[in-house]
Parts: C-alpha cells; structure tokens; sequence
C-alpha cells in the first residue's frame, strides 16, 4: 500500500485536535471533556479486509466505528457486512437474495438503518443486529409489454431521515430505451409512495443538497433537478449547460453551496460545478487529461476535498484529491490502494480516513486508508 500525506492534511487534523484541547483547557471539567470526546468521531485502523466477491461497496457509520459493505458473495448472494475499523475486523453480516442487476445501498443519516435497493426489491436492515426488519417490492416499472425493467443506479436517504429514494435506468427492449424515474420510499411506512420520471433512459447516482428537500440526479442527458417537499417527488428541471456532460456522480459539498458532478464515460476525468442557488454550471474541471474512469466522488466533511476513485487500467488505480476551492488536483495527497480495481470509496466522519472498496484477485476488499 502507498498512501502519501501531506503537510496540510496533517496541519487540518491537528488543528482540531488542538482546538480540542484549547477548549479543555478553559474548561478544566471531566463532563466537557467527555462530551467533547464523544462528539469526535473514530478514526480507521489502515488495513485489508476480505468481505465478498465482487462489486463492493462502502458506508460509514456517523460516528466512524462501523464501515458497512455491500457486496456480492458465494452462491452469487448479495451479503452485507458490518466492519469494526478500529479492528478491521468483520463482527457482523447479513445474506440477502441473489444478486440482481444493480445493488445500491444507503445509510439513514442515524447510522440505525440501512437500505440495499437490489434488482426490483428493497430490504432495510437494522444496522444494530445487522437484521433486516422489511423487504418490499419496488412498483412495477412503466413500460410496454415485453420490456424488463431498467438496472437500479442509485439510493439516497433524505437528510431527515424520512425517504429513501431509488434510482432506475429506464425500461428496455431490443435496441429500444425508455424513460430513467425516481422513486419514494417512506422510512415510517416501509412503502413505496410515489415516483417522478426523469427524461433520459441512462441514470446516475442521486444528491441531496444538505438541510432541503432538492435532489440532483445523475445522467447521460443532464443533471436534473428533484423536488422532494411532497409525497411524491415532482422533477424542477435541468441543470442548464449539463445535458451533454454525461455527469452520472453529483455529490454535495457540506454546507450546500456547491454540487460536484463526475463526468463518465467518454467524457470521463471531467466534472462540473454546479451552483444550486440558480442552477447553473459556474466552472467546469478537466480532473484527468483524456480518458479516465472516475467513480465515487465524495467531499470531505470540511468541504475543502473532492476525492475521486480512479481506475487506470496501466498505471494501476489510485483516489484523487482535489482542492474544492480551486478545482486544481492535490497531488501530495493522492493515495494508491492496493485493490486490482476500485468500486467504491467512502470518508470517515473524521475526515481524514478513506474506505476504499474494490477487489484483489478473486476477492472483494475493504481497505481502510489513513490520508
């Protein structure tokens, strides 16, 4: 493993320590000092976990003391396991059905429940027990008779915990693609309760803007613009200046003002930054000069990073770290796994701990990387 750190990732992690102990000091009590500690969350122990086969994917626990990967495994079975990352140590796991086209996952921002979106069902699982407590069929997919439902891409949970929200690819035949849609999932009721058609047949992942009810979907058409205040989801618009981008992976920073989408396939090692006040693209970024295959972005919880899984099929994979002030890549802090290829990535809470999913050889991982 080659995990390079650089000055300012140390200076931004022991300025909290020290901010830490500069409030202790004032405060000279054992209950601050205990409110202080609980409220800091755990950082990974770096190490390789064997969780799976295949197409692995990470979710961390709010206060860092548990990654979750969904993954697939023996018998062609969707399992999730739940990962201590002080140990690195698989302490509890779950067998879903068998794998379907397209697994996604979510976690309520809680960290009590998980959600795996997998072919036309969805199972919520009690992350304590690591139990599922429902599984419910997606509705059946608009589409003309002989057409199969278009593969999930993407599960989100509303930042107050209410709806979980899946992504599908449109329906399709031979040669032949119908419309992407975005559909509701009450938390409360365990039920489906409304969908929204977006129009492009090839959908992303999905965003949230921190605190709203606005959510932004990826696609090969546009980034489009959700509204979520109701029951059932109603589509705003298009972001402008995106409909040909193909910007499948928007992510969010922190405090809302700033979305980040990941460009995919022939456009792949590109994003734009999108302000959601109007809208609008206001800068656009070449990540990687030519092709790249760029996946999972995330921003720190500072808003000062934008990661990026990167697979390079010659050079070997690696997560990129990007100033989100200046779009410019930050090379010192660039990280070479030791996955053969990547699937997913994860921050820790702390901000500084990288939970990279992917596979060596036969076997799917989760590494745990202190950056």
């Amino acid at each position: 493993m080659t995990a390079k750190t650089s000055p300012s990732t140390y200076t931004r992690a022991t300025a909290v320590a020290a901010a830490a102990a500069a409030v202790l000091a004032l405060t000279g009590t054992t209950a601050q000092a205990a409110a202080l500690s609980a409220a800091a969350p755990v950082s990974g122990t770096e190490g390789i976990v064997t969780v799976g086969h295949n197409q692995a994917q990470p979710l961390v626990s709010p206060d860092g003391t548990t990654a979750y990967v969904v993954v697939t495994g023996p018998g062609n079975a969707v399992q999730v396991k739940a990962v201590d990352t002080r140990s690195d140590a698989v302490t509890r796991q779950a067998t879903l059905a068998t794998a379907q086209l397209g697994q996604v996952a979510g976690l309520s921002p809680d960290g009590t429940r998980l959600y795996v979106a997998n072919g036309q069902q969805l199972t919520v699982l009690d992350t304590a027990a690591l139990a599922v407590v429902a599984t419910t069929a997606l509705p059946d997919q608009p589409r003309p008779a002989g057409w199969t439902p278009g593969a999930l891409t993407g599960l989100t949970v509303s930042p107050d915990g209410s709806t979980a929200y899946v992504v599908q690819n449109g329906p399709v035949t031979y040669r032949q693609y119908g419309q992407g849609r975005v559909i509701a999932f009450s938390t409360a009721q365990k039920a489906f309760t409304g969908s929204v058609q977006v129009p492009t047949s090839f959908t992303g992942t999905a965003a949230f803007r921190p605190g709203g009810h606005d959510l932004y979907v990826g696609g090969d058409a546009g980034v489009f613009h959700v509204g979520t205040a109701g029951a059932t989801p109603t589509l705003v618009g298009t972001v402008g200046g995106t409909a040909g981008a193909l910007d499948y992976y928007p992510v969010f920073t922190p405090d809302g003002t700033r979305l980040f989408a990941l460009a995919s396939g022939s456009k792949g090692g590109q994003a734009d930054v999108i302000d959601p006040a109007g809208d609008t693209v206001t800068r656009h970024l070449t990540l990687v000069g030519g092709f790249a295959d760029l996946r999972a972005p995330q921003v720190s919880p500072d808003g000062t990073r934008l990661y990026v899984a990167k697979n390079d099929y010659t050079a070997g994979p690696s997560v990129l770290s990007v100033d989100t002030a200046s779009g410019s890549a930050v090379a010192a802090e660039t990280v070479s796994p030791d996955e053969d290829q990547l699937d997913g990535l994860a921050v820790g809470p702390d901000g500084h701990t990288l939970y990279v999913t992917g596979s060596i050889g036969s076997n799917g991982t989760l590494q745990i990387i202190a950056n």
